[in-house]
């Protein structure tokens, strides 16, 4: 049996890696959440209590499972939501239910916990540097880019890039 892909969604500066300001996004970049729906739609998806609570509610058409260390304290139960203290059993919660690929979507910790076991990258590069009090950790060790598509028109300017390891 083939494991699923474990693949990082974000967008994030191009130079400092800057994600998020005060528990929310920096951009409103236009199209980039049809995409991200697009993409994660129909998958199982991986996120941090404090994006869970900036996002508000679980996002439909997806298995959402959110990391948190205090447990479900302050989350509403609802379907499609699975509570869990530790990326382990997130992880093992995911791959009961996805065979194809497994989305992590945020926070900050949330990135660094899964980026040395991640597969695959879908990062939108902005070409701006906003201040910011989260950062994307350094992705490095991802040499194959899959994909480019260039915005520049767009202000701010940013790419759609998919890398591999």
């Amino acid at each position: 049996m083939n494991k699923p892909v474990i693949s990082i969604i974000a967008a994030i500066s191009e130079k400092k890696r800057a994600l998020g300001f005060k528990n929310n996004l920096l951009w409103k970049i236009e199209g980039d959440l049809p995409r991200f729906k697009a993409l994660t739609s129909g998958h199982v998806i991986i996120m941090g209590r404090n994006t869970y609570i900036s996002i508000g509610r679980p996002l439909p058409n997806r298995t959402n499972i959110v990391i948190s260390h205090i447990g479900d304290e302050g989350i509403a139960s609802a379907e499609n939501l699975i509570v869990v203290d530790s990326i382990e059993k997130a992880l093992e919660e995911a791959k009961k239910i996805e065979k194809e690929e497994i989305f992590i979507i945020g926070g900050g910790m949330i990135y660094k916990s899964f980026i040395d076991i991640a597969d695959r990258l879908y990062l939108t590069v902005v070409y701006d540097e906003p201040e910011a009090d989260v950062f994307f950790p350094d992705y490095s060790q991802f040499k194959k880019e899959i994909q480019k598509e260039d915005h520049l028109e767009s202000n701010p300017p940013f790419s759609y890039v998919i890398f591999e390891r």
